[in-house]
């Protein structure tokens, strides 16, 4: 490893983990370490194996049970940055089962930080919270607007974002808290909205719209993100929160038909309504000035452009994928 810049991931098989471990390994000058409670996984879920790169490791540790393996992981290595995203994130699932949300989202992390702060080696923690502890926002919302959650996965992402605040106030833990809309792009779990639309589309298989598809959400591409965390990393300070958002509030209707529209397809014909999940909050929309101003970041890929290349990515990729589940498995 010598003199280069040491990051760790936790959560680096995650759709956004695995995205920012590939923009890291485009600098050369970067050793990345890559940390998850599952095994590696395949080149179809992890864009950096297309990298040939010796900078690259991973370590299969779990963050709620082995704990003390994961300290001493990080006490070897010693690591400048690390950047956690680990966590449970399907949100129609924490109400049934929240203590699965709070031992992840919130008490292993709240250990795991707690002994970080004694370390030196450190220079920062980069959290990833959610656009959702805000609540349903009516407009967008700044980095200091009161936290309104309003489901068990939201309460666990506030409360582990207000003490590591505290542990800012008073230990000076050097936490940056990163916090965005809907993130989408190539890669992503097959299960969710966009991808989804792009295989049923393929199969011929209608796509059901929940209470119609009235739900409203501001799309990201995860590259856009992934940059925007590297322009915290490099020009943040800490005991900040950064939002990183785009200006166009679609509903799910909408990016449903856009689809419809790029892969040929009538939208009518191929979606079908029913009955809106409950406790669903209707939007969540994030002001992203400060990172404009303090970081100089904003959206680079356009909504339409980064469709097209999720599509693309489907159709190349179609015999791995049509082999894949394209449904949600809850794992604790």
């Amino acid at each position: 490893m010598g003199d280069m810049q040491k990051y760790v991931v936790i959560g680096s098989n995650c759709f956004s983990g695995s995205a920012l471990v590939d923009e890291l390994l485009a600098d050369p000058s970067n050793f990345v370490v890559g940390i998850s409670r599952s095994p590696e996984k395949s080149r179809l879920y992890l864009p950096y194996k297309a990298r040939e790169t010796e900078n690259f490791e991973f370590h299969q540790l779990n963050l709620v049970s082995q704990p003390d393996e994961l300290i001493s992981l990080l006490d070897k290595i010693k690591p400048a940055y690390i950047i956690n995203y680990a966590a449970l994130s399907e949100v129609f699932i924490s109400n049934q089962s929240p203590l699965d949300y709070f031992n992840i989202n919130t008490t292993a992390v709240v250990n795991l930080c707690n002994q970080l702060r004694t370390r030196d080696y450190l220079k920062y923690y980069v959290h990833i919270s959610s656009a959702e502890i805000y609540g349903p926002c009516d407009r967008p919302v700044p980095e200091s607007a009161p936290l309104n959650p309003t489901t068990a996965y939201a309460v666990s992402k506030a409360a582990t974002d207000l003490y590591l605040l505290t542990a800012f106030k008073h230990f000076g833990f050097p936490v940056i808290i990163i916090r965005s809309t809907n993130v989408y792009g190539k890669h992503q779990q097959l299960f969710k909205i966009i991808p989804r639309t792009a295989i049923y589309l393929t199969e011929g298989k209608k796509i059901e719209l929940h209470g119609g598809g009235k739900v409203i959400r501001v799309f990201i591409h995860i590259r856009d993100v992934s940059q925007g965390i590297i322009k915290a990393i490099q020009q943040g300070q800490p005991g900040n929160i950064y939002h990183f958002a785009t200006d166009n509030l679609l509903s799910i209707a909408e990016v449903v038909e856009k689809m419809c529209r790029i892969m040929g397809h009538d939208f009518k014909a191929s979606t079908t309504i029913i009955e809106a999940r409950p406790g669903q909050d209707s939007q969540y929309l994030l002001d992203y000035a400060k990172s404009k101003t303090e970081l100089g970041w904003s959206p680079q890929v356009s909504f339409d452009e980064g469709l097209s290349e999720v599509t693309s990515w489907v159709r190349d990729n179609w015999d791995k994928i049509s082999r894949e589940t394209h449904t949600y498995t809850h794992k604790v």
